[in-house]
């Protein structure tokens, strides 16, 4: 297992803009692009701002993006933003509190593209020039087939640029960490919530008639993001440096709607946070905590129950939450009773959490973070570095049950895991 000792990145960051006072200007240079690639000029460029970090912590309260202020792009698509220093960051030790931007370009026939950052004295920016994924639906016999695109690929580093570098156990020599490589992310959109999320699928991608239930007006879309920092040390400036998000996302596409309903649908919960009806059975695709008396709480398992006995054939869990995700494998149990007292394992299948050697994972990440939701197009949450868990799990087993229930446990016969958050877990027979 690799994992870095320490971020290059992170230090320039904290290192770079010192001399600066808050009532100097300082300045982000970025590009406009058609979907075509022609530059995208004469165009009102709108910045965003909102509070990123306070001591050195991602603030939770930091509420929504507010307008900060705007440029123009000119005849070539180059762009200039001026931002006082002191509203990038506010250095007083008591409460050293970092602004995270946002611009976007306009949407070309539902295409769109922004990039939010974070960025300390003069930067650049990668070009937001939208992409077309070219999302396409075919009716299959066993449902909906979903063709796309490749991603576009990550940004080309300026000549002015330098890429962070980090340095792992295994190796003594630095590595230097390149954007993310963005790929595609399927998304199956209701009208409570997300319906599936699948990261780098390959088309054609076919979504059965369990993961669609009977949800009514779906739609599918396809997005890709890049992560990535840059250094930039001039000779006659400061030393500076961006972390940025760039997300691209197309157009939505309606989906004829599934009609297979679960036979979990309005059954009973254990927990039920908000009160009956159960919130993961009620077909809304509202995520719901599952203890809503401490923030940073969970459970153990959530339990469905029904009054008589059924024989459970499939589990479909969206958006799974834990309190901690730290391990790289995690199993995902479903368990069933007659009487609540013995338990039979229906299912226990391994998730792939997260990969610890990546520059991206979430345990030790080289780039900005809660990023997820910042997307200024209303599409809702995309996070790359803790993605979204939506699993469709085959059961086995035919003894009738009036309970089942969820749980996970971490890696390597280890302990259990306490559910944070949820959004369906969907059964059927």
């Amino acid at each position: 297992m690799r994992h870095p000792l320490r971020s290059l990145a992170l230090l320039a960051l904290v290192a770079a803009g010192c001399d600066r006072k808050p009532e100097d200007p300082i300045f982000v240079y970025g590009r406009l692009q058609h979907l075509d690639g022609s530059p995208n000029s004469d165009t009102t460029v709108t910045v965003e701002r909102k509070v990123h970090t306070r001591s050195g912590f991602v603030d939770p309260t930091a509420g929504e993006f507010e307008r900060y202020g705007e440029s123009r792009s000119e005849r070539s698509g180059a762009f200039t933003l001026e931002v006082l220093y002191g509203d990038s960051i506010d250095e007083r030790l008591s409460d050293f509190t970092q602004y995270r931007f946002r611009v976007a370009a306009p949407l070309e026939e539902g295409h769109g593209v922004f990039s939010s950052f974070v960025f300390y004295d003069d930067a650049e920016l990668p070009p937001l020039r939208p992409w077309a994924p070219q999302l396409a639906l075919a009716l299959g016999v066993e449902g909906p087939e979903f063709s796309f695109a490749s991603a576009p690929p990550p940004p080309a580093l300026p000549a002015s640029a330098e890429l962070p570098e980090i340095y792992f156990q295994d190796n003594g020599d630095p590595t230097p960490v390149e954007p993310l490589t963005p790929y595609p992310v399927l998304q199956l959109h209701g009208p409570g919530g997300r319906v599936w999320e699948v990261h780098d699928p390959t088309s054609p991608w076919h979504a059965n008639p369990y993961l669609l239930e009977d949800f009514p007006g779906v739609e599918a879309q396809v997005r890709a993001v890049t992560l990535g920092s840059w250094l930039f040390y001039p000779l006659a400036a400061n030393s500076s440096s961006v972390s940025f998000r760039v997300e691209w996302r197309g157009p939505r596409l309606p989906v004829p709607s599934g009609s297979l309903r679960p036979i979990s649908r309005g059954a009973s919960c254990v927990p039920t946070p908000t009160g009956a009806p159960c919130p993961y059975t009620d077909g809304s695709l509202l995520t719901v905590r599952t203890d809503l008396t401490r923030e940073t709480s969970g459970v153990n398992n959530v339990t469905l129950q029904w009054e008589t006995a059924v024989r459970p054939r499939r589990a479909v869990i969206r958006d799974l939450q834990m309190v901690t995700g730290f391990d790289p494998i995690i199993q995902v149990r479903v368990e069933g009773s007659a009487d609540g007292a013995t338990w039979s394992t229906l299912a226990e299948v391994p998730y792939v959490n997260h990969d610890p050697s990546s520059p991206f994972d979430p345990v030790f990440s080289t780039t900005i973070e809660s990023t997820g939701e910042d997307s200024p197009y209303g599409d809702g949450p995309l996070d790359m570095e803790r993605k979204a868990r939506f699993l469709d799990v085959p059961l086995t087993g035919d003894a009738p049950v009036r309970q089942v229930r969820l749980q996970v446990r971490a890696g390597n016969a280890g302990g259990p895991v306490l559910i944070y958050a949820l959004s369906e877990l969907s059964i059927f027979e």
